[in-house]
């Protein structure tokens, strides 16, 4: 992310998953579930691995123990064809199954050619690139003496033919360029590109902000018919600072960034990659105090209930058809989302959670969101269930041998039921 001048409208919407009924009522499911193992896919992180005057330089040290705790997949990044130290980070990080989307962009990269060739120097590193970063908000940059739109997708029509046209790099997705701005992707238009990109932050406000009404209609204007992938999003901790967006609580981006994925992962978008990893500088800036780490590499509330989501939905490779769960929701549902997960063993994954705001940017505060009672009626014989509360732990907060209900206290941070079916 470069820089932002603007809020977004806090909008929630109920799509596909997600449920939104009034309180009084009840809502039966026959729901198919999806894979656990797609929804840990669907998880990356932004790294800066080049930027050795900050935080970044740890590599060795914090950043990947971090990630290997985390237990992300993927995450999006940037290089020069000449740093070969960076590059053996992104090698390194491919041989513990981290894969790396590559922002390629004319102030890093001269021409499509030297794109081409970046990737070609880490063939086992790299799964995707991506087009110009933002260059809507950048006046002042040109390709081929060009400004934005025109010079951004001239670079982009380049990109796009070298990477299809060489057969060792012909095999990569090509992401689409992205604005900062959304209502900027009118000017920009459609552009060659296998995914969509988006950088759909949520300006303070919950996950939902603006992604239904803005976010995903302007990335359907660059890259129509094609799936979304979001390669920036989240929030900043620098809440003292309210240039652009405003910041929000450690404690409340902790129930936020689980909530995020979740939300993307029920309208399908394939990828959210947080913005970012660590806390680039010690400071009150907001541009240095977007990470899921502390600057001296400990872990912030985001990063702990990231990583406990994770561990509790990782599951073995492959694709198997997810089975059916018939179930019916009463009580306070009326703010209540869900995502319906399976593992190949059998066991159901039911995530629920308020969509609600858990902080006040009036008045910098934290919001206290009172639990609200779901009872969750199983058609479907399950033999046993447990509760978790990802936020605090991996360990089982309750357990029921051969339920027929459950009543599930359900707050802004999500909560996992598990299900074993007979």
């Amino acid at each position: 992310m470069r820089r932002r001048h603007y809020l977004l409208a806090f909008v929630v919407s109920t799509v596909l998953a997600c449920s939104t009924v009034l309180p009084s009522q009840s809502q039966s499911f026959s729901e198919t579930a999806r894979m656990a193992s797609s929804f840990v896919d669907s998880v990356g992180v932004v790294a800066h691995l080049n930027r050795a005057n900050t935080a970044y330089r740890d590599y060795d040290t914090v950043l990947k123990p971090r990630l290997q705790e985390l237990g992300i997949r993927h995450i999006r990044d940037g290089v020069q064809l000449g740093d070969t130290t960076t590059q053996q980070k992104f090698e390194d990080l491919a041989t513990i199954g981290i894969q790396t989307t590559l922002v390629m962009d004319p102030r890093d990269q001269e021409n499509a050619a030297a794109a081409v060739n970046i990737v070609k120097a880490i063939p086992t590193a790299v799964e995707a690139v991506e087009g110009p970063n933002e260059w809507d908000v950048w006046e002042d940059l040109t390709y081929r003496n060009q400004t934005f739109p025109e010079g951004v997708q001239l670079f982009q029509s380049e990109l796009y033919d070298a990477i299809k046209r060489d057969p060792a790099t012909a095999g990569l997705s090509v992401l689409s360029p992205t604005v900062a701005l959304w209502h900027n992707a009118d000017q920009l238009g459609a552009v060659a590109c296998d995914y969509g990109a988006m950088h759909s932050y949520p300006g303070g406000e919950p996950p939902t902000a603006g992604l239904d009404w803005h976010w995903i209609p302007s990335t359907e204007k660059i890259c129509p018919t094609k799936p979304m992938i979001a390669t920036e999003s989240g929030w900043h901790n620098a809440i003292a600072d309210q240039s652009g967006q405003p910041g929000v609580s450690e404690a409340a981006a902790g129930k936020y960034v689980p909530r995020l994925w979740l939300e993307y992962f029920n309208r399908n978008i394939q990828r959210v990659y947080i913005n970012e990893l660590i806390d680039k500088w010690q400071n009150d800036e907001r541009e240095g105090n977007f990470g899921l780490l502390r600057r001296d590499g400990s872990r912030k509330p985001a990063f702990v209930a990231l990583s406990n989501l994770i561990t509790l939905l990782q599951d073995t490779n492959g694709p198997f058809s997810p089975g059916v769960l018939s179930y019916t929701m009463t009580g306070a549902t009326s703010d209540t989302h869900h995502t319906l997960l399976q593992k190949r063993d059998g066991r159901f994954y039911l995530v629920l959670w308020q969509e609600v705001s858990s902080f006040d940017l009036s008045n910098q505060q934290d919001i206290s969101v009172p639990a609200q009672a779901v009872r969750v009626s199983l058609d479907t014989t399950i033999r046993a269930a447990t509760l978790y509360q990802p936020l605090q732990s991996t360990d089982p907060t309750t357990q029921y041998n051969n339920p027929g209900s459950v009543v599930v206290n359900v707050s802004d941070a999500p909560v996992v039921l598990e299900l074993t079916p007979a």
